[in-house]
């Protein structure tokens, strides 16, 4: 019986020390041992929550280091096109801001009382019907303008 007990508690110990090690939780393990050789990629999560990829500067502790397998691609957070596109945006919102013009629901030709004004509202406004051949050029046969 006490044999069978004794079994019973290396068979949990295991399962649960194999549940620890597949899970890199294994306490054993100091956070500064390498676990990858220098040759590796390497994943190094620290106990802040950054992330480093690569060599690991002296005296950054790794919590967690993994091999990295392939090849890494960073890419930053915004590319350069949504950047300028961002920027593109503020700018119309302040132009919008300082027209003499506001989009307040007319979308056509015979609503307008300018050919400024319709540019202003095909440019800057949804839903206009005032650019049929879609060149950016609103009533072109409106004889008023």
């Amino acid at each position: 019986m006490i044999k069978m007990f004794t079994i019973l508690i290396l068979l949990i110990a295991g399962g649960y020390a194999y549940f620890l090690y597949s899970n890199n939780e294994l306490p054993l393990i100091t956070a500064n041992t390498p676990s990858v050789s220098i040759d590796d990629k390497i994943k190094c999560t620290t106990k802040e929550g950054r992330i480093l990829y690569g060599k690991v500067p002296d005296g950054v502790i790794c919590e967690r280091l993994e091999s990295v397998k392939g090849s890494i691609i960073i890419l930053p957070s915004e590319t350069k096109s949504e950047r300028k596109a961002s920027i593109n945006l503020f700018n119309k919102k302040s132009e919008l801001a300082n027209s003499k013009y506001r989009c307040d629901g007319r979308t056509y030709c015979s609503e307008m009382r300018s050919k400024a004004e319709a540019i202003f509202f095909i440019e800057n406004c949804p839903n206009t019907k005032m650019d049929g051949d879609h060149d950016g050029e609103p009533c072109e046969s409106d004889s008023r303008f």
